[in-house]
């Protein structure tokens, strides 16, 4: 009896598996695999790449960004307005400042411009990425006059500052700073773009970044009463910088895509950089017998640094992404705007005074993209 009922059991076991695997082989038959999110590309491949699919070993890629960014370096301070117009001559008891300022170059939004080609590999869907990147930002026309008393106006570079005691500094009737600086970036990076569930795709990256990037410092001032040196008198000033550096080093980032359809998302990028750079800087002060610059011009300091460092960059990103395939996702339109931000660390190495100023370069704004997958 019992071996009947083992019988009967495995009977009915077997006859359930074979109508489950059945059912299962129909579905398939009727109801092929659905696309992985928003590409056509395998359901069977893990971390499927984003299509379009490649052919021929390897296609080609292109990319064109219009960035509309704001420049700044940190310091760059030029004249002091916060200190009392005693200062260099004795102190009044109980005198009360207004609140002063230094003055900086002004700075604004500027237009620029990157350009990328890259090749997308059939070998589990790598990716090699060039992209050039320029900016020429240009501050003019910062300016600062002698403020209402008992506040007076000193330099902050130049010939009369002293690394001691600022309020040893020439008093000012007006200071005038213009800065500039030529950006170029290249960066080389190897990716691989991939879905890791229907909806998010990932890029890890990582390669070579390269900066070539001229600051320059212009500051002319006017002495509130002549400055004797020595035997000579002189009523103004002008100051000149230059910084050049030059950069090497490792990149790597990641690019994520969280998609709201097929074809609409938000991307979040983040990259790190270690640059192992070459400074070189000089400064040049010239004095002059005459106001604005006019009259007898003698030169008071000329001199030079140059040594190397490491820079670290981190850049940031955010923004809504579109991408669009055409002719069997042989072909792919791809646009992106948003917003970026970019950090160097300690790039100011300019020569202020009788010492190198110190601080961050950041740039941030507006960026678009539009690229074109063949």
């Amino acid at each position: 009896m019992i071996s009947k009922n083992w019988a009967f059991a495995l009977s009915i076991l077997s006859l359930s598996t074979a109508l489950v695997a059945a059912d299962q082989a129909s579905t398939q038959q009727t109801n092929p695999p659905m696309p992985m999110g928003v590409t056509s590309q395998p359901t069977g491949v893990i971390t499927p790449p984003v299509a379009p699919a490649v052919n021929h070993g390897a296609d080609v890629f292109i990319s064109a960004d219009f960035i509309y960014w704001k420049a700044y370096q940190e310091g760059l301070e030029y004249a002091n307005s916060a200190v009392n117009a005693l200062a260099t001559s004795g102190l009044t008891p109980g005198a009360t400042l207004n609140q002063g300022t230094f003055a900086t170059p002004q700075t604004k939004f500027e237009p620029g411009f990157k350009v990328g080609l890259g090749l997308e590999f059939e070998h589990d869907g790598w990716d090699l990425f060039a992209q050039y990147t320029w900016l020429a930002p240009q501050h003019k026309g910062s300016s600062i006059a002698a403020p209402a008393a008992p506040n007076g106006l000193f330099a902050v570079v130049g010939a009369t500052v002293s690394d001691a005691q600022i309020n040893q500094a020439a008093a000012l009737s007006e200071a005038e700073a213009s800065w500039k600086m030529s950006y170029n970036v290249v960066d080389l990076e190897l990716g691989r773009n991939f879905f890791v569930s229907r909806y998010m795709t990932l890029r890890p990256h990582f390669g070579l970044k390269s900066a070539w990037i001229t600051q320059r410092l212009n500051v002319d001032q006017e002495f509130l009463a002549a400055e004797t040196f020595g035997n000579t008198s002189v009523n103004s000033e002008a100051s000149n910088h230059k910084l050049k550096t030059w950069g090497l080093g490792i990149r790597c980032g990641l690019d994520p895509v969280w998609h709201f359809s097929r074809s609409w998302g938000m991307y979040g990028n983040f990259a790190f950089s270690a640059l192992y750079s070459y400074f070189k800087n000089t400064a040049t002060d010239t004095l002059y017998a005459g106001a604005e610059q006019t009259g007898v011009a003698t030169q008071y300091a000329n001199g030079k640094k140059s040594f190397h460092g490491v820079v670290p960059v981190l850049e940031l990103g955010l923004g809504l992404s579109y991408m669009g395939w055409f002719y069997d996702e042989a072909y792919m339109l791809e646009v992106k705007a948003g917003w970026e931000e970019q950090v160097w660390f300690q790039s100011n190495q300019v020569l202020t005074g009788k010492t190198s100023g110190t601080g961050d370069m950041t740039t941030q704004g507006f960026t678009m993209k539009v690229g074109f997958h063949f």
